[in-house]
C-alpha cells in the first residue's frame, strides 16, 4: 500500500499517495471514516470545503501546479483528515512543498521533534503554511509574464501578444477558480477549532491560523490585480491592431483614390476612336504623363490640406 506514517507518542501523521481501493479500505478499518468523506478522496472534487464529523474534520483544498509544457495551471487535490491526535493526508505526490514536508519530518529527528511534540493544530499549520507558500513563486511567474507582454505590446508585436495574453487571461482564470474558496475554508477550520474542546487550541495557535487566513487574502487580492491588469492589456493590444489595420486602409484609401483619376483619363485616352487629342502629335505620351502627374499632385495636395494624409 501507497501508506506511510509517522507515529510519536503524541501524534501521527499518515501520509497517502495514489489512493486505490486498497487504501481506502486501510482508512475505513483503521479509522472507521464516513463513506462519503472515502468516496470523496478517489473521486476528484474540484472544489475547496471541509466538514464536520464530529470526531474529526474532513477537509479538501486545491492547489494550483503549473505545467511548463501546455503552460496551464491545473489543481491538484489534497485531502486532510484532522482529529486531537493525528492527521491524515491523502494526495496524488504532484505537490512538491507536501512531499518534502512529510519526508522531513521522517528523516530529521529535530524537525520531527519540532512540529510532533506540539501540537495536531501546529503540525497541521506546518503542513498547510508550506502548501500555501508555494503558491507566491506562481503569482510571481505570472506577474513577470504580464509585464513581459506589456513590453512586448508597445515595442510593436501586438499581433504576436494576441496569443500570449489569452494564455495568461486563461491562467488566471484557472488559479482564481482553484484559490476562491480557500480562505472560507480556513476560516471555517479556524472558527471550529477554536470552539471544539477536543483541540488545544492557543492565542498563539489563533495567530499563526490568522496568517494563513492572510495569505488566501493576498492571493485573491494578487489575483484580481493581475484580471484587471490582463483584461485593459488586451484591450489596449486590440486597440493599437485596430488602430494600426485603420492606419493601413486609409493608407489604401488615399492611394486608390489617387490613382482613381489617372484611371478615368487612361481610360478616356484608351477608347478606341478618331481624333483623340494628342493621338498625333509626336509629345503625346509626355504630355498625358505630365497631365497625370499634375492630376495626382492635386489630389495629394488636396488630401494634404483635409489632413487625411
Amino acid at each position: 500500500m501507497n501508506v506511510h506514517e509517522i507515529k510519536t507518542q503524541k501524534l501521527r501523521w499518515i501520509n497517502i499517495v495514489n489512493p486505490a481501493q486498497e487504501e481506502i479500505e486501510y482508512l475505513r478499518n483503521e479509522f472507521d471514516f464516513h463513506p462519503l468523506a472515502l468516496e470523496d478522496c478517489i473521486t476528484p472534487t474540484h472544489r475547496s470545503k471541509i466538514d464536520d464529523y464530529g470526531k474529526y474534520y474532513f477537509m479538501v483544498l486545491l492547489f494550483p501546479l503549473y505545467d511548463k509544457k501546455t503552460r496551464q495551471v491545473r489543481p491538484s487535490e489534497v485531502h486532510f483528515f484532522i482529529s486531537n491526535d493525528y492527521i491524515v493526508t491523502i494526495h496524488n505526490n504532484d505537490l512538491p512543498p507536501l512531499v518534502d514536508s512529510f519526508r522531513m519530518c521522517q528523516n530529521n529527528q529535530e524537525i520531527r521533534k519540532k512540529h510532533f511534540d506540539q501540537s495536531v493544530e501546529m503540525l497541521l499549520y506546518f503542513i498547510l503554511e508550506k502548501l500555501l507558500l508555494s503558491v507566491y513563486p506562481m503569482l510571481d511567474h505570472m506577474s513577470l509574464e504580464i509585464d513581459i507582454s506589456e513590453k512586448e505590446i508597445f515595442s510593436g508585436n501586438e499581433k504576436k501578444m494576441v496569443e500570449e495574453i489569452l494564455i495568461i487571461r486563461r491562467s488566471i482564470t484557472d488559479f482564481r477558480k482553484i484559490m476562491q474558496v480557500h480562505k472560507n475554508t480556513l476560516q471555517k477550520l479556524t472558527t471550529w477549532l477554536q470552539a471544539n474542546d477536543s483541540y488545544a487550541i492557543t492565542k498563539n495557535d489563533d495567530m499563526h491560523y490568522s496568517n494563513l487566513i492572510d495569505h488566501t487574502k493576498e492571493f485573491w487580492d494578487a489575483l484580481s490585480g493581475y484580471k484587471e491588469a490582463v483584461e485593459t492589456l488586451q484591450d489596449t493590444n486590440e486597440s493599437l491592431i485596430s488602430h494600426r489595420i485603420n492606419d493601413i486602409m486609409k493608407t489604401l484609401t488615399v492611394i486608390s483614390l489617387t490613382i482613381f483619376p489617372v484611371g478615368i483619363i487612361a481610360g478616356f485616352f484608351g477608347m478606341n476612336m478618331k481624333n483623340i487629342p494628342f493621338a498625333q502629335n509626336p509629345y503625346g505620351f509626355w504630355i498625358m504623363v505630365a497631365i497625370n502627374i499634375v492630376v495626382m499632385g492635386t489630389v495629394a495636395i488636396y488630401f494634404k490640406r483635409r489632413r487625411w494624409i
